[in-house]
């Protein structure tokens, strides 16, 4: 099945191959699809899906899904809604903190397939299990390129051990989680 892929904005993360579109139908050839998925990113592009839904209708039947929409992401294949290279190893997190939609969103932590990739977008990959969280190092250890955790690492969860595997593969950058921080 040929599922086309319209995304509201482009971001670093958004795929570029022939079946990721960025807003509407564009040019004469659009090429023969079965299923459109509007992906929603961002809360403040719903108005935006909606109107796409319109435009892409005429193509093929459309489904509007993604972060915003509080859709979980259930059975994300890596690299059919973000660019190759990016990977997501698990979804939701152990914390319940006042101001995050992700564990609304995705519940406690899953752990979903490794792919390859330099970048990890998990929310939380640290609350996942030690055999987990070491495939994912052991796999980022034989890529090419710069590594990087935009997702973000829970500081108060992070162990020597994972520091070491982290000097070993030396990441280009980390974005670490908030979190709360309790004064006594």
């Amino acid at each position: 099945m040929k599922i086309a892929r319209v995304f509201t904005r482009k971001t670093n993360i958004t795929p570029v191959d022939d079946l990721s579109f960025i807003g509407d139908p564009q040019g004469l050839f659009i090429p023969e699809i079965d299923k459109i998925h509007i992906s929603v990113i961002f809360t403040h592009d719903l108005e935006e899906a909606e109107r796409l839904e319109n435009e892409w209708k005429k193509y093929a039947p459309v489904e509007i899904g993604g972060p915003a929409t509080g859709m979980r992401g259930e059975n994300f294949i890596s690299g059919m809604y973000v660019k190759k290279g990016y990977v997501i190893t698990s979804r939701g997190c152990r914390n319940r903190c006042w101001f995050c939609s992700v564990w609304k969103r995705e519940g406690k932590i899953r752990e979903l397939p490794i792919t390859e990739g330099n970048n990890i977008l998990d929310d939380n990959i640290l609350a996942c299990s030690d055999e987990h969280i070491q495939k994912v190092f052991n796999m980022l250890r034989i890529q090419k390129g710069r590594k990087e955790f935009t997702g973000g690492l829970e500081a108060a969860i992070l162990k020597e051990w994972h520091v070491i595997e982290l000097r070993k593969i030396k990441p280009y950058q980390i974005f670490f989680a908030y979190y709360k921080f309790y004064y006594i």
